[in-house]
């Protein structure tokens, strides 16, 4: 009895070593993000400062505009908005063509936070960066053009 062609018992070997360094590079990254955060406001939750950074990146967004910006549903966005709101993170703004829609910026108190955080996890990596050996400093500057073809990629 034929069941079709058998299956390979093993990935590829290019295959199974980029799956290799993916998890390898996901769990890098995901212990250096936690170590960059770690002095974060509590209230300030992953989200919450993903939302207020695509806020802040750009013209004013509607909630809807911001879920599908966040890949994320209307009701989770319009939670996040609400603590931002009461954080005085963002500010709501009238819609002019139509009064039923706010269109969300980040406010004065908003667009400080992303810069005192950008400043801080900046300046902690940059010293973390300096204290590695300079065979290493050098590798992951040779890498940079491939995270950020990784990080810009479409999904």
């Amino acid at each position: 009895m034929t069941t079709g062609p058998a299956k390979p018992a093993t990935e590829p070997a290019a295959t199974a070593g980029s799956a290799a360094t993916a998890g390898r590079l996901r769990l890098a990254m995901a212990s250096l993000n936690r170590k960059l955060r770690k002095d974060w406001p509590d209230d300030l939750t992953p989200s919450r400062l993903s939302a207020l950074a695509t806020v802040a990146a750009g013209e004013p967004l509607s909630v809807g505009e911001l879920a599908k910006r966040m890949a994320v549903s209307t009701p989770t966005v319009s939670h996040i908005v609400d603590a931002l709101d009461k954080l005085g993170l963002i500010d709501r703004l009238q819609d002019p063509n139509d009064r039923r829609v706010c269109r969300l910026t980040a406010s004065e108190a908003g667009t400080e936070l992303l810069e005192e955080l950008s400043r801080r996890t900046t300046g902690r990596l940059a010293e973390r960066i300096h204290q590695l050996p300079p065979a290493q400093r050098s590798a992951l500057e040779a890498a940079l053009p491939a995270l950020e073809a990784l990080a810009a990629a479409p999904e």
